[in-house]
């Protein structure tokens, strides 16, 4: 498995989705990427929509990091994640569905901000980078994460 260094590139975009359900294969990856090391301005245990999708989930930071450090793929977080509750992906289905219109203008930004808008929209990624990275900053330093400590990733 490989694992994204979010230091140089963007994490999976907010719409790509894993069995019906947008956010968690980004979610998965700023799992790992805290793990590695490499999670760089991104947020993970400070997220109000990580901690949306967690919740459709049934699930908190640290669980679920830990389900992602014993998981060499996706597939196997799923898994998990369907071990823990056999509801939790139905739920999290019916959230994602809801996410473009109850966070349209933050994913509009975050997709300025992670590269992925296109045409003139381009012309506004840096001020969208320095905004985010005002506010990832500050979010970190008043909230630290504690969603990995003492977890050893298996793969």
């Amino acid at each position: 498995m490989q694992v994204r260094d979010l230091r140089r590139e963007p994490p999976r975009r907010w719409n790509v989705e894993i069995d019906g359900i947008a956010w968690l294969p980004r979610l998965i990856d700023k799992a790992r990427a805290a793990l590695s090391g490499t999670l760089g301005a991104y947020l993970f245990g400070q997220s109000p929509i990580d901690r949306e999708c967690l919740a459709a989930l049934g699930i908190g930071h640290r669980a679920f990091a830990q389900m992602v450090a014993e998981a060499p793929d996706d597939r196997a977080v799923l898994d998990a994640i369907a071990q823990r509750d056999r509801d939790a992906a139905e739920r999290a289905r019916l959230w994602s569905a809801q996410l473009p219109q109850r966070h349209g203008t933050f994913l509009g930004m975050l997709d300025l901000d992670d590269g992925y808008a296109d045409g003139a929209a381009r012309a506004l990624k840096p001020a969208a980078n320095a905004l985010s990275f005002v506010v990832t900053w500050a979010l970190k330093r008043l909230f630290p994460s504690r969603a990995i400590e003492g977890l050893k990733r298996q793969w």
